[in-house]
């Protein structure tokens, strides 16, 4: 049983306020302009096409998603300054996403 609770209200403002700052504006399907901050992923990476490859490359993120058709970004957390951010270490995360985010 987890006891994840989802995104703190602080790392969303952190996350909201990062891509403000890089000039993230509306949706790229529908062109509307709300946005929101979702959860934590990890995207996975591999060294070739190969469907068995699990290398363990990840690129920590975080998912967004429109909230007028549904459309799901996802940011990695490196370039919006998020990535090994003491704040982003939430209480209420899992090792996981700790881990995600470190």
């Amino acid at each position: 049983m987890t006891t994840y609770k989802g995104v703190s209200s602080s790392d969303k403002q952190k996350i909201i306020n990062a891509l403000k700052a890089r000039g993230a504006g509306s949706c790229p399907r529908c062109d509307d302009s709300q946005w929101t901050v979702s959860e934590y992923s990890r995207i996975d990476v591999q060294e070739t096409s190969a469907r068995a490859d699990h290398g363990g490359a990840t690129i920590p993120a975080v998912m967004i998603v429109c909230q007028h058709c549904g459309f799901i970004a996802q940011h990695a957390l490196q370039p919006l300054g998020l990535w090994n951010h003491s704040v982003m270490m939430s209480h209420g995360s899992t090792a996981a996403e700790r881990d995600a985010v470190s």
